[in-house]
């Protein structure tokens, strides 16, 4: 704790006193902060590497703090991230958007480690009959989306390349929704298959996933295999330690290399050019959701207002208006509310952040509070003892949590709400079903 008090101190009057700090010192300090605090957060928390809290920092982490470490250290090799970073990394807003991810970095780790606690871990009074029943049900509806996918991917052509895959979505936004949906649905229900796995049960599920995610991956769609997989790995962590740190770091290496060989494809649109097989390459694109955090600073330099949490509060008052029609609900494309669609129109299809949602409305101590609010939800999380039904309803609850990494809030509300419900439909069904497998 005293490490936190210390790097707050220093952000804190760096911060309010404008210490003018060069460009490559700042860079070097929260590449420092965002290292220091993983392990103080790995040695400090009871469940270590292994904590759905400690997941999600490592994990929102690299994707606001990649390009600033690879920068750091002038890890960056690959010509074309260096021509993209080069119209914004380099400007003042976005040195103040790095001093934005010191505060959030540093109020989520304060938070994670006072909420955290020792609890039992694991429940040992579960039915394997019903575990079983749930991981069977949870396993046809996985492998039933991702033969949706497969049929809307490759019958209108969107799963040939990524390029591909964006034209068909823009040209017709139904396709657009379903896919949504389809990935909401792989998430929901791996969490099903994973939560109520035990030994025995067999491996046919996984193996299907994993042969969606390397398709998946092909195409271009890294956001939407890799943010399910982490909580995935949260939820089998929860019944302890999945794998040794040796495994880990090799797995991870090697999905980070995977990563940029599929960036480079996103780019020339084929496998045919150089490819790159350097880590810290992709460890700097995924870190480019520091730039939504830029464009907001930009848009209150420019003179927007702080929204004081209307982006919150808009995808809950629109999902009233259609049950209540004197309630005015705008179309999509027109209520700036919505950040997803604001910032599309004003910047291009850059994704989101949740610090920048934070900041565009409350400002500073928004960010700040927004991070002690999510490690203290987590920390609730990872201090309940892991049973069936609870890990079924965290995971469910953290999929679409998780995807706002980098993306808006405008989904979070009705993805939770879905996911709560169609959790309790399969559970109930694993209840009540009688046949064995």
């Amino acid at each position: 704790m005293a490490i936190i008090v210390t790097l707050s101190f220093v952000i804190f009057i760096s911060y309010i006193t404008e210490i003018d700090y060069t460009r490559g010192e700042l860079e070097l300090f929260t590449s420092f902060n965002f290292i220091v605090l993983s392990i103080v957060l790995a040695y400090t928390l009871p469940r270590g590497i292994w904590s759905i809290s400690f997941i999600f920092f490592v994990t929102f982490g690299i994707f606001h703090a990649g390009l600033i470490l690879a920068s750091s250290i002038n890890a960056i090799t690959d010509e074309d991230i260096l021509y993209q970073i080069s119209f914004w990394f380099h400007t003042r807003e976005n040195t103040t958007a790095i001093s934005l991810i010191n505060i959030a970095f540093v109020g989520y780790a304060i938070a994670a480690i006072i909420f955290s606690k020792n609890v039992s871990l694991v429940s040992s009074n579960e039915d394997e009959d019903f575990c079983r029943r749930a991981f069977h049900i949870g396993g046809i509806g996985l492998i039933a989306s991702i033969f949706l996918f497969l049929l809307i991917g490759f019958g209108t052509g969107a799963a040939s390349s990524y390029g591909a895959y964006l034209a068909i979505v823009s040209a017709i936004p139904l396709v657009g929704i379903l896919f949504t949906y389809i990935y909401l649905l792989i998430g929901l229900t791996l969490v099903l298959v994973v939560v109520s796995y035990r030994k025995g049960f067999g491996i046919s599920y996984f193996v299907a996933f994993a042969i969606w995610s390397v398709i998946a991956f092909r195409i271009g769609l890294r956001g939407e295999v890799m943010f399910p997989s982490a909580v995935a790995i949260a939820l089998i962590a929860r019944r302890g330690k999945p794998m040794s740190g040796v495994l880990l770091a090799t797995v991870v290496t090697v999905f980070l290399i995977f990563a940029g060989i599929v960036k480079n494809a996103r780019v020339a649109g084929d496998y045919s050019g150089h490819v790159s097989i350097n880590p810290m390459n992709t460890v700097a694109e995924l870190g480019s959701s520091l730039r939504a955090v830029k464009e907001v600073i930009t848009w209150r330099l420019g003179g927007d207002e702080l929204l004081m949490g209307a982006s919150y509060w808009a995808p809950i008052e629109r999902q009233v208006a259609l049950i209540l029609p004197q309630i005015e609900r705008l179309p999509a494309q027109k209520d700036d509310r919505l950040l997803n669609v604001k910032v599309i129109k004003v910047v291009g299809p850059i994704g989101f952040s949740l610090v920048a949602e934070a900041y565009i409305n409350f400002g500073e101590i928004g960010v700040l509070i927004s991070a002690f609010l999510f490690a203290l939800v987590f920390s609730r999380c990872d201090n309940k003892t892991s049973n069936l039904r609870t890990d079924v309803y965290v995971g469910v609850a953290l999929v679409p949590i998780f995807v706002m990494i980098r993306n808006s809030f405008a989904h979070v509300p009705i993805q939770v709400i879905l996911g709560f419900v169609l959790a309790s439909m399969l559970l109930f069904l694993a209840k009540k079903k009688k046949k064995r497998y």
